[in-house]
C-alpha cells in the first residue's frame, strides 16, 4: 500500500501544505456549525492561481474528498475558514 503525508489539522488559516511537485491524495473536512462553509485548495504556494479543489461542506457534516492523485506542480496551499476543520493528505 502506498503511503502519504498529512498537513495536520488546519482551521481558520491559509496554510502552505507543501512546496514543489506533489500529489494531492485526499482532503478531509468537518463542519460542526449550523451553516455551510467553503474551503479552497490551490496548486500554488499562495492563496491564488489554480484551484484544484473547492470544498463546500454542509452544516453538521464530515466528508472525505478522494482527489485521485491530482498532480500539483507548484505546491499545495489550503485556505480554511474559522469553524471548519480540514486535513490535506499528499505524497
Amino acid at each position: 500500500m502506498a503511503s502519504c503525508r498529512s498537513s495536520g489539522l488546519i482551521t481558520n488559516e491559509t496554510k502552505v501544505v507543501v512546496t514543489g511537485n506533489s500529489k494531492l491524495v485526499s482532503v478531509h473536512a468537518s463542519n460542526d456549525t449550523g451553516g455551510a462553509l467553503t474551503a479552497n485548495v490551490y496548486d500554488n504556494t499562495a492563496a491564488s492561481g489554480k484551484i484544484v479543489a473547492r470544498l463546500h461542506i454542509p452544516a453538521a457534516t464530515s466528508l472525505e474528498f478522494d482527489m485521485h492523485g491530482v498532480i500539483c506542480s507548484i505546491g499545495i496551499c489550503a485556505i480554511v475558514p474559522n469553524h471548519l476543520d480540514v486535513t490535506v493528505e499528499f505524497a
